[in-house]
C-alpha cells in the first residue's frame, strides 16, 4: 500500500461507487489527501485505505487511449476519465471498437472539419488516424463495396448532445466523396447541403436544455451509384412537434423560422405580410423568451431564402410560404368573447388572416366559432365555447404549419429524387431522450422512440453478437446488459400504454382522467410503471435512461389530432392555389364516415408506432454504424465537463458493457467464402487448399500466430479490428503491387498498340500517296486514249454515214421503179375487168356461185396443211426466241401467274360464299339456329368417333419405327426446332411474369390442354390458332412409342409426354380432358409441376394422369365452405387443397435449416405438447411426430375381409409411406398397424377412372382400392406411389432425405408475422421462450439453453427481413377468397402476400409456389367492407381488371388486412392520365399561343370527336358505385355512358330533360364531375364542335366547378380562349356566359341540380321569373338567374318597397304547406325552385303549396315604426298570422276584439249585407276546437268509470263503436254551436267599431298585440325532453333572450339571456340543447336548424353592436 501512496502518484479512488481519477496531493501524519481531476478533494486516514478503495492507475489510463476497448481497467471511472482527458485536450472523438463516442464541445472547433480533414480521412483507413466523425463516414462509405449491402448510421444521445451537427458533418463528407467520384457536382449534393438551414429553421427550436433542438426526427437515405457518386436521396420525417406552434414552456422558443422571418423581412415584405414585432404575437410572447444570443436570426433568414431557391422554388412559391407563416402568427392573435357562445372580437386580425389565406372572413369567423353538422340533410351550426373556439384556432395554426412543413420536405424529396438501383447509406437523426420539469405527450413519444433505438442497439451489440458466438461454438462468457424489452412491452403490448391510449381516444366521452384511471388499474403492479404518490394527474415510466413523469392532461386531444372538416373544407375552397395544394390530399372524415368505417382514423401515437416499426424494418436490412453523442453539461458552455451528468449518460446507454464486449468480442465476422474471397491475395504463393477452414488457419498463422485477435467457428471467421486493420493494410499493399504490375502491362500493351497503330497509319499514308500518283498517271493516259479513240471513231462513223446514205438512195430508186410496175399491172387488170363485163348474165351468175364456194375450200386446205410437226416447230421457235442466258423455267412464268390469279379468284369466291352463309344463318330464327347447331354437333361427334376408331385401329408401332428410322437419316433439325420452341416458351414465360393485376395467371395456357408442364415447355407450346395437322405433327414428335401395360422399367423420353392423350376406357368411351373454362387452375398446376419425374412413368400411368385431371373439377365445385378447427392451437394452416401436385412431393420441399423437438403451449391448451418443429422457408411448422415418412395422410380403403359386408365397406385409415412400404393404421398416432404393402413388388399403381379420387394398387395376391379426400390429395398420393413403384433403392434413399411436408403439419406460423421473441425467466420453465404474433402468444420450451438461444436467433427476424420475389412484404397469411364458380359463391383458401406494390395470391406458402394471380395496387384501387351471408367479415379489394373478395372470421383480422391494404393504396402517387399531362403542358405554355395551338392540333384527346370513348379521360377509382341505394356499374362505365349521352344530345331539339339527367348523374357521382368537364373540354374544341356542347358547358358551369385546381385553371383558359372569337358568334357568347357563371359558382356550392326552368333560361340567355308572396295576398314578380341569392332578392324588395332604412331584418321564407323555413342569405333562389320542381315531380306536394314568402325575420324595433309606413303593414299582417295560427296567448274576449278589428280593417263599418270572410282568417279556430276536444275527452273519461264490467266483450265493442260515432256527430254539432256563438260575439264587437278608419283599426290592433311581453319573439313548438317543464312548450327566440312558455300561456316559465347561454346545438337529431353554467336544457323539435340559425343571427347582431361600441369608445379616448 505504501509503495504507491506517494505524493504525486496517480490512483483510482472509489467514492460513492465510482472510481475517480485522483492525484495524491500529500501524504503526511497518517493522512492522505486526494485531489480528483474534477476538482474535488478527499481526505482519508492512511489506515482506513485498502486495495478495494485505492488502486494504481495504469499508464494507458494516464495518457489516454483512442480506443477504449484497449483499456486495461474496465470500470465506469476509466471510461469517464478517458473522455474527460480527451475533452480537455479538445479531442472530442473516441472509439469503442467500431462505435464512435462524440462529446459535444459546445463551440465551433476550427481546423477540424475543413477540406484538409476531408482529404486526410478520405485517404486513410480506420486505425491509421485519430478518431473522427469523418473516419466513421469514410468507413461507412467504403463498406458499400466491402460488405455488399446497405449501410446505416445511427446517431443517438440526449437533447443537446450534438446529433444534428454530427448528421451535417457526415452529409458534408459523403457529398465531398461523391463530388470526387465524378468531374462535376450534381444537384443532389447541393440540394442536400443547402436544405439543411431550411430544415433546421422549420424543424428546430430552443428548449430548456438546447438552443437548437430538433423537434422532429429525420431519416436520410442517400442512394449511391457503383462509381460512388450520389444519385438520389430521400428524407423521411417522424412526429413533428406541432403543439410547439401554439404553446411553449417558460424559457423556450417557437420554431426558428418565425423569428428569422420577423428579423430578416424587408419593409415591403412586412407591409405585404402584415408583420409586427415578435412581442405582439401570442404564439411568440407567451414563454417570455424571444431572442437567443447564440442564433443570428437575420442571417439565418438569408440562408433559408437561399435554401428555398436551391430547391428551385419560384419567387411566387417563396412568397406563398412566407404568407402561410404570417397566417400562422396572425391566427394566434384572434381573440374571442362570450355572447351566446364564442364570437371573434378582433375583426382586424381576422380580416388580415382571411387575406393571407385567401378565404372569406365571415366564413372563417363561422368555422372558428361554430361547429357544423348535417342533420336530416340540413347543415346545422352549433356555437362553441371560448375554450373550444381557441382549440379550433390552435388546430388551424398547427394544421397550417404541419402541412407547410410537409410541403417543404416534399419539394426537397422531389428535388433529390432519382435512381436507386445501387446501394444506399441511411442516416438517422432523431430526437434525443428528454426529461423536463413538465413532460407531455410529445416527450412520451420521443422517449418511446429512444427506447426502440436502444433496443436496436442492444440487439446488435449484445444479443445477436453473443448468440453468434454460441452458435459458432466459440468459448464465450456472456456479458450481461440492461435489457429494456420489458419497458417496451409496457408501452407496446396488447393492453399497454399505447393500446389504452388509442382505445380511450376512440371514446367520445373519454377524458384524460379516465385514461389515467385505466393506466393505474392496468399497470400498477408493473415494475416499470410508476404511480406518483402526490400528483393526481401524472404517471411515470422507468425508461432505460431514468424515470420520467408525464403530465396526462392533453394526451387524448393531442392523440386524436382533431381537425374539423368544416375548417378543412374552408381551406380547400381558398382562392390561393398554394393553400389549396397544402390541404388537397387530406380526406374529409366526418362522423358518419368514421362510424361506417371499420378501422376509423388512425391516431397520432398509432401512426408514430407504425412508422417506427417501418423504420426498424428498414434498419434491420442495413449494416449499422453507431455514433453515441454525449452532452458535457446542461448549460451548453464550452470547456465545462459535468462528470456526474456524463456518467449518468454512460450508464444508461450501457457504455461499460459495450466496452467490455468490444474488448472481449470479435466484431468482424465473415464466412469462410467471403474471407477467402477478400484476402486470398495474401496467400498467392501458397498452394490452394480444398478446405476453406484450413486456408483461413494458414492465413491467420502467417499474420498472427496467437489466437488473441481471431477465432475460427463452424462456418465463420471472427477477428478484431486491429487484426482486420493489419490484413486490410497488407491487402492494400498486395493489391497495389498487383495494380502496379497490371498497370505496367497495360501501359506497355497500350504503347505497343499505339506504335502499331502509328506504323499502320504510316503505311496507309504511303499507300494512299502512291495510289494518288498512280491515279494521276492513269488519268493522264486514259485522257489521251479517249482523245485518240474519239478521233478514230469519228472517222469510222462519218464513213459509215456516207455508205448508209448511198444505200438509202438506192432503196428509194428501187422503190420508185416497183411502184411504177404496180401501176402498170393495175391498169392492165382494170382493162381486162371492163372487157369481162360484156359476158352473159347466166355465165356471170355461175361465176359468182363458184366464187362463193372457193373460200371454204381455201380454209379447209389451209387447215389441212398445218401439221402437228409444223405447230411444234412454231412453239420451239417461240422458245428459242428467248435469250440464251434466261433459264427454261422462266418461259412458263406467265402460266404460273395465271394459275395464281385463278387460285386467288377461287378464294375470293369461297370468301363470298362464306359471307353469304353467315348472313343466311343470321337471318334464321332462334329455333332454326338451335336446330342447325344440334345438327352440327351431331356431325362433329360422329366425325370424332370415326377419327378415334381410325386412330385405334392404326398400328403406331410400325409408324413410330419408320419415323425414327427417317429421323435418324435426317440432320439434327428436331433439336433445332426444340431449341427454337424453348426460346419462345421462355419468352412467353417472361411475358407472363409482367402481369397486370394477376391476368398472367388467368391467361396462361392450361397445361392439361397443351400437354406440357412448366418445367418442360420445349416442344409443346404453340399458339391457339395453329391447325390440327400441325398439332398432330408436334404430338408425333413428342410422343414415344407406347409400352406394355405392366412394364414398369420403361420410361418416357426426357422431353416429357403430354399430360392428356385421346385414349379409351374399358367401355370404349373417350376420356375427355378437363374443361377449358374451369375457373380454378389447380388441376392445371398439378399437371404443370409433374416434370421432375416424368421420365420414370410408364404409359399406363399417363392414362391415369388424364383421368385424375378430368376428375379435379368435381372437388372444386363442391368446395363451398370454410373448415374451422375446434382446437385453436393445433389447427393445420397448410393449404390442403392447393399443395397437391402431379410431381413428386420432394421436388418442391427444401431441407429445413433447423429442426428439433419443442414443447408447445398456446391458445386454449392448458398442457404442454411435444411437437417436432421445423423452420423452413420462413415458416415455422410443427408436427405430431418427426417427419421420417415420404408421405402420410388419411385415405379411405375398401375392406378386404372374408365377409361380403366387410369387403364392401370403406374405412378411413392413416397411411404412411416409408421407404418402399405403405403402412396403414387405425389412427394418426400410429399405434395400431393394420397392414403393409411392398410397392416394389406391386404389379401396377394407377388411378381408377370409375371412382372419384380413386387409386388402385395391384398386388400379386389382390388389388387394394383407395380413395382420397380431394383431387389434389389423390394426385399427390398417386405421384408419390408411382415414383416409389418405379424407382431404384438409391432414388428412394434420396427421397428419404426430404422432410417436413406442410400438408401434414399440425400448425404453421409465418416468421414475418412474429412481433417479438423473448426468453422466459420463470424457474419452473427452464429453457422456454415466448412468441407473440397477432395479439396471441405461443410458449415454447427447448431441451437446452443453447438450443433455445438458437431458436430465438432464427425467429428474431423483423418483418422487413423477409422478401417475396425480391420485394419486402408487409403482411401475408392464409385467407379465404370468394369465387363465383357456379350458382352459389364458393370459398377458396389461398396464401396471400401483401407487398408495397401488389396483393399476390399463391397456391401454397412455400417459397417456390407459383403465383396464381396478382392485383396491382394503385391509388385508384378501393376497399369496401361487407358482411358475408355466412356471418363472417368480407373485405373487397377492387383493381383495374379484377377484384378480390376476402372473407375473415374475425373482425379484427379483417380490419388489420383492410388497414394494411389501404395504407399501401394511400402511399401510391396519384395516377395521371394522358389528358392530365396535356392539360399541364398547356398550363406551362399558356403564354405561347402558337405552341398551345400545336398541342390542340396534334392531340386528338383535345379535339372534337364523333366516336365513342374507349377509356375515360381522367383516372377514376375502381370498383362499383351506388346510386340511390342501388349498385350500378363502375365509374368507368358511367363515364363512357356520359360521353355517349353528349353525342346523342347533338341533334336533339329540346335537350333540357336530357341535360338535367346528365347533370344529376355527375351530381350524385362526384368523381364524374371533373370527367364531364374534361369531356366537354374535348367536345367544345375546334371549329367542328356543335353548339349543343357549348350549351351543356354553360349548364355545367352554372351548377358546379371542378374540384381540381389544375382542371379549373385550364377550364378558365379554355373559356377565355373561346371568348376571343368574334363577339357576335354564339360560341363567344356562350363562352363568356360560362366564364362568368364559373366565376360565381366557384365561391359557392349549389345544393342541387338546376331545374328545367333554369336550364331553359340558360339555353335562351334569359333570366327566369318567379313570384314572391307577402302576407295579405300580395305577390311580387321578380327575375333571377342561377346565382341570385336570397339576400340579393331581399335587398331588391327592400329597395322596391322603400324600406332600406328599416332596423328590422327581413328574409325570404320557404313555405311548404304549414311548414316554413327561413332561407339563409347566401342560399341560391334557383336551388329552392329546383327543390320545388323535384318535390312536384316526386308527387310529394302540389306546386301551389310550395311558395317563397317575404316577411320579417328578426324584430329589432317594434315600437318606433311609423303606422303609415309599409313596414308597419308587414308587422300588422305578420302579427295577425301569428294570432290565427294560435301563437298569441290571450283570452277569448281579446281574440274576439282582434277579430272584430280585423273585419273593420278589411270591410269597414258593420253592414248586414257584407259577406263575412272565413272565420279561420279572423280567429284561431284550432284553439276553439282543441278546447272542445279537451272537454269531451274529460266527459268520456268520467263516463268510462261509471260503466259496468258485466257486459260481454262483443256487445261492449259494438256499443262503443256506435257510441263513438254518436259522440263525433255530437262534437261536430257542439262545434257548430260554438262557431255561431263566436260569430255573434265578433259581430257585436264589430258593430261597436263603427266609424273607425282602416288605419285606426290597424293601429289599435297592433297596440293590443304589443301588450304581450313576448311580442317580437319567434315562437317554435317544442317538447320538454328532461321533465323540467311541461311537455308542450313554446320556445320564444327574441332579441335579448330566449323564453320558455307553456303552450298557450302568456307568462314565461323561464327566460334565458344570451349572456347566460354558453352554447347551444343539437347533440342528437331533433334535439336542441341550450347550455348554461348551471344546467343543460333539452327540447325535442323538428325545427332545430331554424331555432339555431335565428339565435345565431341575434347573437351576431349583439356582437356587432358591442364591437362598434368598443371601437367608438377607443376612438373617443384617442381623440381626447
Amino acid at each position: 500500500m505504501d509503495l504507491f501512496l506517494q505524493e504525486g502518484s496517480r490512483v483510482w479512488l472509489k467514492e460513492d461507487g465510482v472510481n475517480q481519477p485522483c492525484t495524491i496531493s500529500s501524504v503526511s501524519g497518517g493522512v492522505v489527501i486526494f485531489t480528483t481531476d474534477y476538482g474535488e478533494v478527499y481526505t482519508y486516514k492512511l489506515k482506513t485505505l485498502s486495495r478495494q478503495r485505492v488502486c494504481v492507475m495504469s499508464q494507458e489510463s494516464r495518457d489516454g487511449v483512442e480506443d477504449m476497448a484497449s483499456l486495461q481497467e474496465l470500470h465506469d471511472g476509466a471510461i469517464l476519465h478517458t473522455l474527460h482527458l480527451r475533452y480537455t485536450q479538445q479531442l472530442i472523438y473516441t472509439y469503442i471498437g467500431s462505435i464512435l463516442v462524440a462529446v459535444n464541445p459546445c463551440v465551433c472547433v476550427s481546423g477540424v472539419y475543413d477540406e484538409a480533414a476531408v482529404e486526410l480521412y478520405s485517404a486513410g483507413g480506420r486505425g491509421q488516424l485519430p478518431p473522427h466523425i469523418y473516419a466513421l463516414a469514410n468507413q461507412t462509405y467504403r463498406a458499400l463495396w466491402q460488405r455488399h449491402d446497405n449501410q446505416c448510421v445511427l446517431i443517438s444521445g440526449e437533447s443537446g448532445s450534438g446529433k444534428t451537427e454530427s448528421t451535417k458533418l457526415i452529409l458534408r463528407f459523403l457529398s465531398a466523396m461523391s463530388q470526387r467520384s465524378q468531374p462535376t457536382s450534381s444537384h443532389v449534393e447541393n440540394a442536400i447541403l443547402e436544405s439543411s438551414p431550411v430544415l433546421e429553421a422549420f424543424g428546430n427550436a430552443r428548449t430548456a436544455h438546447n438552443s437548437n433542438s430538433s423537434r422532429f426526427g429525420k431519416f436520410i437515405q442517400l442512394h449511391f451509384s457503383y462509381r460512388g457518386n450520389i444519385l438520389s436521396g430521400q428524407i423521411t420525417h417522424y412526429l413533428l412537434e406541432k403543439n410547439r406552434v401554439v404553446r411553449q414552456n417558460p424559457g423556450e422558443r417557437n420554431y426558428h423560422i418565425f423569428y428569422t422571418l420577423l428579423a430578416g423581412a424587408s419593409t415591403e415584405q412586412r407591409e405585404a405580410l402584415c408583420l409586427s414585432p415578435p412581442e405582439s404575437y401570442q404564439y411568440l410572447n407567451q414563454s417570455g423568451c424571444i431572442t437567443d444570443s447564440t442564433i443570428n436570426d437575420k442571417l439565418t433568414f438569408q440562408h433559408v431564402l437561399g435554401g428555398l431557391s436551391t430547391l428551385q422554388l419560384s419567387e411566387s412559391c417563396i412568397r406563398n410560404v412566407l404568407q402561410v407563416l404570417s397566417a400562422v402568427l396572425l391566427t394566434g392573435n384572434i381573440q374571442f368573447l362570450t355572447a351566446g357562445g364564442a364570437a371573434v372580437s378582433t375583426n382586424t386580425v381576422l380580416g388580415q388572416l382571411a387575406n393571407m389565406l385567401c378565404v372569406d372572413s365571415s366564413l372563417l369567423s363561422e368555422v372558428l366559432t361554430q361547429k357544423s353538422m348535417m342533420l336530416r340533410g340540413e347543415l346545422i351550426s352549433t356555437p362553441l365555447t371560448i375554450e373550444q373556439a381557441e382549440d379550433s384556432r390552435d388546430s388551424l395554426a398547427m394544421a397550417l404549419y404541419s402541412r407547410l412543413f410537409d410541403w417543404v420536405l416534399r419539394c426537397l424529396n422531389k428535388r433529390i429524387h432519382g435512381d436507386s438501383s445501387f446501394r444506399s447509406i441511411c442516416i438517422l437523426d432523431i430526437f434525443g431522450f428528454e426529461n423536463f420539469e413538465v413532460n407531455r405527450f410529445e416527450q412520451f413519444n420521443i422517449n418511446y422512440a429512444n427506447e426502440k433505438l436502444q433496443e436496436y442497439f442492444n440487439k446488435h451489440i449484445f444479443c445477436l453478437e453473443q448468440l453468434e458466438y454460441s452458435k459458432e461454438g466459440l468459448e464465450w462468457e456472456n456479458v450481461n446488459w440492461n435489457d429494456n424489452g420489458e419497458c417496451l412491452d409496457l408501452i407496446e403490448m396488447r393492453l399497454g400504454l399505447l393500446a389504452l391510449l388509442n382505445e380511450e381516444s376512440h371514446f367520445p366521452k373519454a377524458t384524460d382522467a379516465t385514461l389515467l384511471e385505466k393506466l393505474h388499474s392496468q399497470h400498477l403492479r408493473n415494475q416499470f410503471y410508476v404511480k406518483p404518490r402526490m400528483a393526481t394527474h401524472q404517471f411515470g415510466v422507468k425508461h432505460y435512461a431514468g424515470e420520467v413523469l408525464y403530465e396526462v392532461s392533453g394526451f387524448l386531444e393531442k392523440n386524436r389530432d382533431t381537425f374539423r372538416d368544416d375548417i378543412l373544407n374552408l381551406l380547400k375552397e381558398s382562392r390561393s392555389d398554394f393553400v389549396y395544394e397544402l390541404f388537397e390530399r387530406i380526406p374529409c372524415q366526418n362522423v358518419e364516415s368514421l362510424r361506417n368505417s371499420k378501422h376509423g382514423r388512425l391516431t397520432v401515437s398509432l401512426q408514430f408506432k407504425n412508422s417506427l416499426h417501418s423504420l426498424m424494418s428498414t434498419l434491420s436490412t442495413c449494416n449499422p454504424f453507431f455514433v453515441r453523442c454525449i452532452k458535457p453539461n446542461n448549460n451548453k458552455m464550452p470547456g465545462q465537463f459535468d462528470w456526474q451528468l456524463v456518467l449518468q449518460q454512460l450508464r444508461y446507454s450501457g457504455m461499460l458493457e459495450t466496452v467490455r464486449i468490444r474488448r472481449r468480442g470479435f466484431p468482424i465476422r465473415l464466412s469462410f467464402q467471403d474471407f477467402y474471397s477478400r484476402y486470398r491475395v495474401l496467400l498467392r504463393g501458397s498452394a490452394l487448399l480444398d478446405d476453406m477452414k484450413g486456408w483461413c488457419l494458414q492465413l491467420f498463422h502467417r499474420y498472427n500466430s496467437a489466437e488473441s485477435n481471431w477465432r475460427i467457428g463452424k462456418t465463420k471467421v471472427f477477428l478484431r479490428e486491429c487484426l482486420e486493420a493489419v490484413l486490410e493494410k497488407q491487402r492494400d499493399s498486395e493489391i497495389l503491387k498487383a495494380v502496379t504490375l497490371i498497370q505496367a502491362h497495360v501501359l506497355g500493351y497500350l504503347q505497343r498498340r499505339q506504335f502499331h497503330r502509328l506504323l499502320q497509319s504510316i503505311v496507309v499514308l504511303q499507300k494512299s500517296f502512291r495510289a494518288l500518283l498512280c491515279r494521276r498517271r492513269y488519268l493522264r493516259v486514259r485522257w489521251a486514249s479517249v482523245v485518240f479513240q474519239k478521233v478514230l471513231k469519228g472517222q469510222r462513223v462519218r464513213r459509215m454515214y456516207k455508205q448508209l446514205l448511198e444505200d438509202q438512195r438506192e432503196n428509194w430508186r428501187r422503190e420508185e421503179e416497183r411502184r411504177r410496175e404496180e401501176d402498170k399491172r393495175r391498169e392492165e387488170a382494170q382493162r381486162i375487168s371492163q372487157s369481162a363485163d360484156a359476158l352473159d348474165q347466166s355465165e356471170s351468175g355461175k361465176a359468182s356461185q363458184q366464187a362463193a364456194d372457193s373460200p371454204e375450200e381455201d380454209v379447209a386446205s389451209s387447215a389441212s396443211t398445218d401439221s402437228p410437226e409444223e405447230l411444234s416447230g412454231e412453239v420451239l421457235s417461240k422458245v428459242e426466241a428467248f435469250p440464251p442466258d434466261v433459264p427454261a423455267d422462266t418461259a412458263w412464268e406467265g402460266e404460273e401467274a395465271w394459275q395464281v390469279e385463278e387460285i386467288l379468284r377461287l378464294e375470293r369466291e369461297m370468301e363470298l360464299l362464306r359471307r353469304r352463309k353467315e348472313e343466311t344463318e343470321r337471318s334464321l330464327g332462334a329455333e332454326s339456329q338451335e336446330r342447325l347447331r344440334r345438327l352440327r354437333d351431331a356431325i362433329d361427334a360422329q366425325a370424332s368417333r370415326a377419327a378415334q376408331h381410325f386412330l385405334h385401329v392404326l398400328n403406331f408401332h410400325e409408324i413410330d419405327e419408320c419415323v425414327r428410322s427417317i429421323e435418324s437419316t435426317l440432320p439434327d433439325t428436331h433439336a433445332h426446332s426444340q431449341i427454337h420452341t424453348q426460346t419462345h416458351a421462355q419468352a412467353a414465360g417472361r411475358e407472363e411474369e409482367d402481369v397486370d393485376e394477376g391476368l398472367g395467371a388467368d391467361d396462361s395456357p392450361n397445361p392439361s390442354e397443351t400437354g406440357q408442364s412448366d418445367g418442360q415447355r420445349t416442344s409443346g407450346i404453340r399458339s391457339g390458332d395453329e391447325s390440327e395437322e400441325e398439332e398432330e405433327l408436334y404430338a408425333n414428335e413428342r410422343m414415344p412409342p407406347p409400352t406394355q401395360p405392366h412394364a414398369a422399367n420403361h420410361s418416357l423420353p426426357s422431353s416429357g409426354g403430354p399430360a392428356y392423350c385421346p385414349l379409351q376406357s374399358e367401355e370404349g368411351e373417350e376420356l375427355i380432358p378437363p374443361d377449358e373454362d374451369s375457373e380454378d387452375e389447380d388441376v392445371a398446376m398439378t399437371t404443370r409441376q409433374s416434370s421432375s419425374h416424368a421420365n420414370q412413368w410408364p404409359s399406363q400411368q399417363r392414362v391415369s394422369i388424364a383421368t385424375s385431371t378430368s376428375s379435379g373439377a368435381q372437388y372444386y365445385s363442391s368446395e363451398a365452405s370454410m373448415e374451422g378447427s375446434d382446437d385453436d392451437f393445433d389447427r393445420c394452416d397448410s393449404d390442403g387443397d392447393s399443395l397437391g401436385r402431379r410431381d413428386s412431393v420432394y421436388s418442391c420441399v427444401t431441407l429445413p435449416y433447423f429442426h428439433s423437438f419443442l414443447y408447445l403451449k398456446g391458445g386454449v391448451l392448458s398442457v404442454w405438447r411435444r411437437r417436432w418443429c421445423v423452420l423452413r422457408d420462413e415458416m415455422l411448422l410443427w408436427f405430431r411426430a418427426k417427419q421420417e415418412a415420404l408421405k402420410q395422410g388419411w385415405l379411405r380403403k375398401k375392406g378386404g375381409g372374408s365377409s361380403t359386408l366387410s369387403r364392401r365397406n370403406w374405412k378411413r385409415r392413416w397411411f404412411v409411406l416409408r421407404q418402399n412400404s405403405l403402412l396403414y393404421y387405425t389412427n394418426d398416432k400410429e399405434d395400431q398397424l393394420k397392414g403393409a404393402l411392398d410397392l416394389r413388388s406391386a404389379r401396377e399403381v394407377y388411378e381408377c377412372p370409375d371412382r372419384v379420387n380413386g387409386i388402385d394398387v395391384v398386388m400379386p395376391d389382390r388389388t387394394y382400392h383407395l380413395t382420397a379426400e380431394s383431387a389434389e390429395d389423390a394426385s399427390h398420393w398417386f405421384s408419390v406411389l408411382s415414383q416409389v413403384h418405379g424407382s431404384t433403392e438409391q432414388e428412394i434413399s434420396e427421397m428419404n432425405a426430404e422432410q417436413a411436408n406442410p400438408q401434414n403439419a399440425v400448425g404453421s406460423l409465418d416468421v414475418g408475422m412474429i412481433d417479438s421473441v423473448c426468453a422466459c425467466d420463470a424457474p419452473d420453465r427452464p429453457f422456454s421462450f415466448v412468441l407473440q404474433f397477432s395479439q396471441r402468444l405461443l410458449e415454447c420450451r427447448a431441451d437446452s439453453a443453447e438450443e433455445m438461444h438458437h431458436w430465438i436467433t432464427l425467429l428474431q427476424r423483423s418483418k422487413g427481413d423477409a422478401r417475396v420475389q425480391g420485394q419486402e412484404f408487409l403482411m401475408r397469411g392464409w385467407l379465404y377468397k370468394e369465387w363465383s364458380g357456379g350458382v352459389a359463391k364458393q370459398l377458396r383458401r389461398r396464401w396471400f402476400v401483401l407487398t408495397h406494390a401488389s396483393l399476390d395470391e399463391y397456391s401454397s406458402s412455400q417459397s417456390n409456389a407459383p403465383k396464381r394471380s396478382s392485383l396491382l395496387l394503385t391509388s385508384l384501387c378501393t376497399i369496401t367492407h361487407t358482411h358475408a351471408p355466412s356471418g363472417d367479415w368480407a373485405v373487397a379489394v377492387y383493381g383495374r381488371r379484377q377484384e378480390y373478395v376476402l372473407v375473415f372470421k374475425l373482425q379484427s383480422e379483417a380490419q388489420r388486412w383492410a388497414a394494411a391494404v389501404q395504407d399501401v393504396i394511400d402511399s401510391k402517387p396519384p395516377v395521371e392520365t394522358h389528358t392530365q399531362q396535356l392539360l399541364l403542358n398547356i398550363k406551362e405554355n399558356s403564354l405561347n399561343s402558337e405552341l398551345v395551338e400545336q398541342i390542340y392540333l396534334r392531340n386528338p384527346l383535345l379535339r372534337y370527336s364523333k366516336h365513342s370513348l374507349r377509356t375515360p379521360l381522367l383516372a377514376l377509382p375502381y370498383g362499383p358505385v351506388e346510386r340511390r341505394g342501388h349498385r350500378r356499374g363502375s365509374l368507368h362505365s358511367e363515364a363512357l355512358k356520359m360521353f355517349d349521352s353528349l353525342l346523342q344530345l347533338e341533334g336533339v331539339a329540346n335537350p333540357v330533360s336530357a341535360i338535367q339527367g346528365l347533370l344529376q348523374t355527375a351530381w350524385e357521382l362526384r368523381p364524374l364531375r371533373e370527367e364531364l368537364v374534361c369531356q366537354l373540354l374535348k367536345q367544345t374544341s375546334g371549329d367542328a364542335a356543335p353548339l349543343s356542347n357549348w350549351q351543356i358547358m354553360a349548364c355545367v358551369c352554372c351548377n358546379f366547378s371542378p374540384a381540381s385546381r389544375s382542371l379549373l385553371t385550364h377550364l378558365k383558359f379554355h373559356l377565355k380562349r373561346a371568348r376571343e372569337c368574334p363577339e357576335d358568334t354564339e360560341v363567344a357568347r356562350l363562352a363568356a356566359f360560362s366564364y362568368e357563371a364559373l366565376r360565381r359558382v366557384c365561391g359557392r356550392a349549389r345544393e342541387c341540380v338546376s331545374s328545367q326552368q333554369e336550364l331553359s333560361a340558360i339555353l335562351r340567355f334569359q333570366d327566369m321569373n318567379t313570384h314572391i308572396h307577402c302576407h295579405g295576398g300580395g305577390v311580387c314578380k321578380i327575375s333571377i338567374n342561377s346565382h341570385t341569392t336570397a339576400g340579393e332578392v331581399v335587398q331588391r324588395l327592400l329597395r322596391g318597397l322603400q324600406m332600406e332604412d328599416s332596423r328590422n331584418m327581413f328574409s325570404l321564407f320557404e313555405v311548404r304547406g304549414q311548414a316554413e323555413r327561413a332561407l339563409d342569405s347566401r342560399t341560391a333562389v334557383a336551388d329552392v325552385l329546383a327543390k320545388f320542381e323535384r318535390r312536384t315531380a316526386e308527387g310529394a306536394a302540389v306546386q301551389t303549396d310550395c311558395r317563397l314568402y317575404f316577411k320579417l325575420y328578426c324584430h329589432l324595433d317594434t315600437h318606433s315604426v311609423h303606422p303609415t309606413s309599409m313596414e308597419f303593414a308587414f308587422m300588422f299582417e305578420q302579427a295577425h298570422e301569428a294570432v290565427i295560427q294560435g301563437r298569441y296567448p290571450a283570452p277569448v274576449e281579446t281574440l274576439q276584439i282582434l277579430a272584430a278589428l280585423r273585419i273593420q280593417y278589411l270591410l269597414g263599418d258593420y253592414n248586414s249585407q257584407n259577406a263575412w270572410p272565413d272565420l279561420e282568417q279572423l280567429f284561431p279556430v284550432s284553439r276553439l276546437r282543441s278546447r272542445l276536444q279537451a272537454c269531451t275527452s274529460l266527459s268520456r273519461s268520467n263516463s268510462a268509470h261509471r260503466k259496468r264490467s258485466s257486459f260481454l266483450e262483443g256487445t261492449l265493442r259494438r256499443s262503443l263503436r256506435g257510441r263513438a260515432r254518436a259522440e263525433e256527430s255530437q262534437e261536430e254539432a257542439w262545434f257548430e254551436q260554438e262557431v255561431c256563438v263566436l260569430r255573434g260575439n265578433v259581430q257585436e264587437k264589430w258593430a261597436r267599431l263603427e266609424g273607425m278608419s282602416q288605419q285606426d283599426s290597424m293601429l289599435k290592433y297592433m297596440n293590443i298585440i304589443r301588450e304581450w311581453k313576448g311580442y317580437g319573439c319567434s315562437l317554435f313548438n317544442v317538447q320538454c325532453a328532461d321533465g323540467v317543464y311541461p311537455e308542450d312548450l313554446w320556445l320564444a327566440v327574441g332579441q335579448e333572450n330566449v323564453g320558455v312558455y307553456k303552450r298557450g300561456e302568456a307568462w314565461p316559465l323561464e327566460v334565458l339571456s344570451y349572456e347566460l347561454i354558453l352554447s347551444f346545438g343539437a347533440p342528437q337529431p331533433n334535439t336542441l340543447c341550450i347550455s348554461t353554467q348551471e344546467r343543460h336544457l333539452l327540447f325535442l323539435t323538428e325545427q332545430v336548424v331554424d331555432i339555431a340559425r335565428l339565435m345565431k343571427t341575434y347573437i351576431s347582431l349583439i356582437v356587432k353592436r358591442r364591437v362598434s361600441t368598443c371601437q367608438s369608445i377607443s376612438n373617443q379616448g384617442n381623440h381626447w
